[in-house]
C-alpha cells in the first residue's frame, strides 16, 4: 500500500510538471478609454496564470497588471462545478495611454511564462468615458440617461436577446454619428429611436434609423456607423444589441457618440499584407509598378527599342495606367461604346437595377490580358460584379465566372476578382460590367475594372501563425506557401530575421497529407494560380534564454528570375517568445517517495 502511494507522489509531481498551456484570451471589458488617461480594464481569458505584462505595438501606451482571479462558477442542477473549455481567469490591468498615441484600435496581447496569449483589441479615443450602468435599461422607458455628447459609453450584452437603451438630448439640424466596436463574438447593430408614445402604450417608440454592417466578408469590419441629422430639438433613444441575439460576458461593447465634423475612428496604419485576389484589395494606377516590384523589374518588357524609338505594340510595362469613367458617357447599346487604351483602369457605378456599362478594345493573337476588379465600398455579396468579354459578332469570349464540378458530382458557379485568358487571334472586343443578379444598384455600388497584360510576379505568401511560443530544445514547425502569379517561373527566397537568442530558423521537409482527386476543375488556369510550399524548422537550443517580452521577427521573401535578384519584400511579422521546459519532480520529492515506499 506504501508502496502505491509513492507511486502515486510520483505521479503526481510529473502531472504538475507538464507542460502548460498556452494563454488564450476571451475578452476585455471596458474595451479601451480616453487618450492621455489612465484607466482600468479586465482581461478575461484562460491559462493566465503568472502573467506579468501586456505587449502593445507602441511604446505610447504601457500596461501593469494589478491582479489576476480564477472566475466563479454556479453549480449545476446536478451540483457540478467544472466549466466546459476549463478555468477561466480574470486579469485585472491598469492601462497607461500618452497623448502622442493615435486614436483607433490597437492590438496588445498578454504575456505569461508560459508564452504569448491570441490578440484582443483595446480602442483608443478622444471623447470621455461613461460605463454602462447595471440596473437593467432593456426597455425603452428604462433607458439609461447620458450627459452631453461628445461620449464614449463602455457597455455589455449580458444575456441572449438582451438589447441597451441610452437616451440622450440632440438639436434640429445637428447631425451625429454613431459608431459601436466590439469583442468578436457581439456583432453589434445600431438604432435610433424617438419616443413618441401612441393611444395603447405611452412608451412607445419608433425607431428613426438602423444600421449593421452591410456585408459579411474576410478583412472587413463587423461594426456599426450610423449617421443621422436630427429634423427637431427633443429626446432621443440609441439602441445597441448583437446581430444575431447572443450575449455573454465576452460580448462587450464601445458606442461613441459625436458630431459628424469629428469624424470616425482613423487606422493606427499598422503595415497590412499583401492581398491579390480579393475583392477588396486596391486597384489603383500605379498598380503595374507595384506588380513588378514584386518580380525583377529590369526583366518588364521594354516601350522603346536600343534607338530610343517606340517599339511597335509594346506595353507599358512601369508607366501610370490611364483612368476610363465608364460613367462620363452613354454606354448603353446602340451607342457605340467608348475604345479604351491596354492597361486601363475604368472606374464606373452600377446605378440602378439592370445597370450595364461597356468599353471596348483591341489586341492581338498571343496577348494574354488579366481582369482585375475592386469593390471599395459595397462588396460581395450585395454586390457581385459580372464582367463579360465577347467579340466584334457578340460571340462570348471569356467571363469572370469559374465553373467546376465537385466530388460529388454538383456544379458549382463562383464569380472571382481576377482572371486571366490569353488571346488566340486579334480581334476587337467588347467588356460589359454589371451585377450578376441585375436587381441591385446604387450609388455606393462603385468599382475599379483594371484591363491589362500579365505580369509574371510573386503573388501572396501565406502564413498562418502571426506568434511562436517555443520551449527551449523543442522544434516548431512554420509552413509558407507562395503564390506564382501570371506565368511567374523563377523561385522565392525565403528567410526569418530578428528571433530570439539561441533561435535558428532552418529549412525543413514534410510529407504532404493525402487529397483526393479532383472531379472536374473546369478552366482552373483563369482563376486560381500555382503555389508552392516551403518548411522552416523553429529550433531553439537547449540553452536558449528565455526571453521576458516577443521578440519581433520578419519573414522576408525575394524573387528570383533568370538569375536576377529582386528587392526583399517583409511579408510577415512573427512575435516569438521563448520559455523554459517546466521544472521536472526534485530531487527532494524523489527522497520523500523513496522513503514512503520503504
Amino acid at each position: 500500500m506504501v508502496s502505491i502511494a509513492a507511486v502515486l507522489f510520483l505521479a503526481a509531481g510529473n502531472l504538475a510538471a507538464e507542460k502548460p498551456s498556452e494563454p488564450s484570451l476571451l475578452s476585455v471589458f471596458p474595451l479601451g478609454g480616453q487618450v492621455g488617461t489612465t484607466f482600468e480594464t479586465t482581461v478575461r481569458g484562460r491559462s493566465l496564470d503568472g502573467a506579468y505584462a501586456l505587449w502593445f505595438r507602441s511604446d505610447a501606451v504601457q500596461a501593469r497588471v494589478l491582479s489576476i482571479e480564477e472566475e466563479p462558477v454556479e453549480p449545476s442542477a446536478s451540483g457540478n462545478r467544472k466549466r466546459k473549455g476549463g478555468t477561466v481567469q480574470h486579469l485585472r490591468v491598469e492601462i497607461q495611454v500618452r497623448e502622442d498615441l493615435p486614436i483607433g484600435s490597437h492590438p496588445f496581447r498578454v504575456v505569461t511564462p508560459h508564452g504569448l496569449s491570441n490578440p484582443l483589441t483595446l480602442h483608443v479615443h478622444t471623447e470621455p468615458v461613461l460605463i454602462e450602468q447595471t440596473d437593467a435599461h432593456e426597455l425603452p422607458r428604462q433607458a439609461q440617461p447620458l450627459p452631453e455628447h461628445p461620449l464614449a459609453v463602455h457597455g455589455r450584452i449580458h444575456e441572449v436577446g438582451q438589447v441597451d437603451y441610452y437616451s440622450f438630448d440632440a438639436r434640429k439640424g445637428e447631425e451625429l454619428l454613431f459608431e459601436a466596436f466590439s469583442s468578436g463574438p457581439l456583432d453589434p447593430a445600431v438604432s435610433l429611436y424617438a419616443l413618441t408614445g401612441s393611444w395603447f402604450d405611452d412608451d412607445r417608440a419608433v425607431r428613426l434609423a438602423y444600421h449593421d454592417d452591410d456585408v459579411s466578408y474576410p478583412g472587413l469590419s463587423t461594426e456599426s456607423a450610423l449617421r443621422y441629422r436630427f429634423a427637431k430639438d427633443g429626446n432621443f433613444l440609441v439602441r445597441v444589441n448583437g446581430f444575431w441575439g447572443y450575449g455573454g460576458l465576452d460580448h462587450t461593447y464601445l458606442l461613441r457618440i459625436v458630431q459628424v465634423e469629428a469624424g470616425s475612428t482613423p487606422k493606427t496604419g499598422i503595415r497590412s499584407e499583401w492581398k491579390e485576389r480579393t475583392w477588396t484589395r486596391r486597384l489603383d494606377t500605379e498598380r503595374m509598378k507595384t506588380l513588378w516590384s514584386r518580380s525583377v523589374p529590369d526583366l518588364a518588357p521594354s516601350l522603346t527599342d536600343d534607338e530610343g524609338k517606340p517599339k511597335e505594340g509594346a506595353v507599358a510595362a512601369i508607366r501610370e495606367i490611364p483612368v476610363v469613367d465608364a460613367d462620363a458617357e452613354p454606354t448603353r447599346l446602340p451607342v457605340e461604346p467608348p475604345e479604351i487604351p491596354l492597361p486601363a483602369l475604368i472606374v464606373g457605378t452600377i446605378e440602378r437595377p439592370g445597370d450595364v456599362d461597356r468599353v471596348r478594345f483591341s489586341t492581338k493573337e498571343g496577348d494574354k490580358l488579366i481582369l482585375e476588379v475592386e469593390t471599395p465600398e459595397k462588396t460581395i455579396p450585395v454586390m457581385n460584379p459580372y464582367l463579360r468579354v465577347v467579340d466584334a459578332a457578340g460571340v462570348e469570349a471569356f467571363t469572370n465566372v469559374y465553373s467546376n464540378v465537385n466530388v460529388n458530382g454538383n456544379a458549382s458557379k463562383q464569380i472571382r476578382p481576377k482572371t486571366a485568358f490569353a488571346f488566340s487571334r486579334d480581334g476587337d472586343f467588347t467588356l460589359d460590367i454589371r451585377d450578376i443578379t441585375a436587381s441591385y444598384g446604387d450609388r455606393e455600388m462603385r468599382y475599379r475594372v483594371l484591363v491589362r497584360p500579365w505580369v509574371p510576379h510573386m503573388g501572396e505568401v501565406h502564413i498562418a501563425e502571426d506568434h511562436i511560443n517555443l520551449v527551449a530544445g523543442e522544434a516548431k514547425k512554420l509552413s509558407v506557401t507562395t503564390d506564382q502569379e501570371e506565368g511567374y517561373d523563377g523561385f522565392v527566397i525565403l528567410s526569418i530575421e530578428g528571433l530570439p537568442q539561441g533561435v535558428r530558423a532552418v529549412p525543413g521537409t514534410e510529407v504532404e497529407p493525402d487529397s483526393p482527386p479532383p472531379f472536374s476543375v473546369g478552366k482552373i488556369e483563369r482563376f486560381r494560380t500555382k503555389s508552392q510550399k516551403a518548411t522552416f524548422v523553429i529550433l531553439p537550443a537547449p540553452d536558449a534564454p528565455a526571453t521576458r517580452m516577443p521578440a519581433v521577427a520578419q519573414v522576408y521573401a525575394q524573387p528570383v528570375v533568370d538569375g536576377k535578384l529582386g528587392d526583399r519584400i517583409p511579408v510577415k511579422d512573427l512575435l516569438v517568445m521563448v520559455t523554459r521546459q517546466p521544472e521536472s519532480v526534485s530531487e527532494n520529492q524523489r527522497k520523500q517517495a523513496t522513503e514512503a515506499s520503504r
